[in-house]
């Protein structure tokens, strides 16, 4: 099992996971700073402050047990051969591109579903505005 951790943390570094831990922390940290603010008198500033200088230096300590965390899944859903494989495929021009390229095409796609659900949900509205008015509702 060793031997698949070690693969699948070099794909891993391959699909940039580093970065991707790196992000989640920062959003921590974020949520963190407004649940402090909501559980507290403390203004933004200050609750920054304090999650800064008192919670997130355990955060940033324990870091590579957070990137472990996220290349587990890789060790065990992958045989040593699939990671290896996989490792070949994004080192290749193709799985480069798809690298490359793989953010913008979510964020379109992410855009796209988006639409999708505005364009339903007024058809919808459309289709029950009566229904929707006579349960008091105004769309």
């Amino acid at each position: 099992m060793e031997e698949n951790r070690r693969e699948a943390r070099a794909l891993a570094d391959t699909l940039d996971v580093p970065r991707q831990a790196e992000a989640l922390m920062a959003q921590m940290r974020t949520d963190i700073i407004q649940a402090t603010m909501r559980s507290s008198a403390l203004s933004e500033e200050d609750a920054t402050r304090v999650v800064d200088d008192i919670l997130m230096p355990n955060f940033r300590a324990r870091g590579a047990e957070l990137l472990a965390t996220m290349v587990e899944p890789y060790a065990v859903n992958f045989t040593f051969s699939d990671l290896r494989a996989l490792r070949a495929f994004f080192a290749s021009p193709l799985g480069q591109k798809l690298l490359r390229t793989q953010p913008v095409a979510r964020a379109q796609s992410e855009q796209a579903g988006l639409a999708w659900g505005q364009r339903v949900f007024q058809d919808s509205v459309d289709r029950h505005v009566d229904e929707l008015r006579a349960r008091g509702l105004k769309f």
